[in-house]
């Protein structure tokens, strides 16, 4: 892996495990369909949370939430709709965001932060 897709993908892994430590179930992981893709599914609290995740270097340009525009979240929302359709047994869920700063160095990846944010958005 290299340069964005390297770190976005380390930035991902990061951000799962510190989800679970926040007591996050992982159900799924790059949930995709033809429409869309979501980066986390997990349930939180009774909750099921579709979370995405962006990884910076740093907030020099904005904050990584903030690149969660319309057509993202209207992506997030096709991808929810379809992973209930085929998984009915959930009745309440949210729209999270984690922000991961870091680096990736050395086939690594140094974090300097990350940042939850439940319920980013709504329907």
């Amino acid at each position: 892996m290299r340069g964005k897709n390297a770190s976005g993908a380390l930035g991902e892994e990061c951000a799962a495990k510190h989800l679970e430590s926040l007591g996050y179930r992982i159900l799924c992981r790059n949930y995709r369909t033809h429409l869309a893709e979501i980066d986390i599914i997990a349930t939180h609290g009774g909750c099921l949370c579709f979370v995405e995740v962006k990884t910076r270097k740093s907030k020099n340009f904005g904050s990584a939430y903030e690149s969660v525009n319309f057509s993202k979240r209207q992506k997030m929302i096709l991808g929810a709709r379809s992973f209930m359709a085929a998984n009915r047994s959930f009745s309440q869920f949210r729209f999270d965001v984690v922000e991961v700063y870091g680096t990736a160095a050395g086939g690594g990846f140094a974090v300097n932060e990350i940042n939850v944010i439940q319920n980013a958005f709504e329907v």
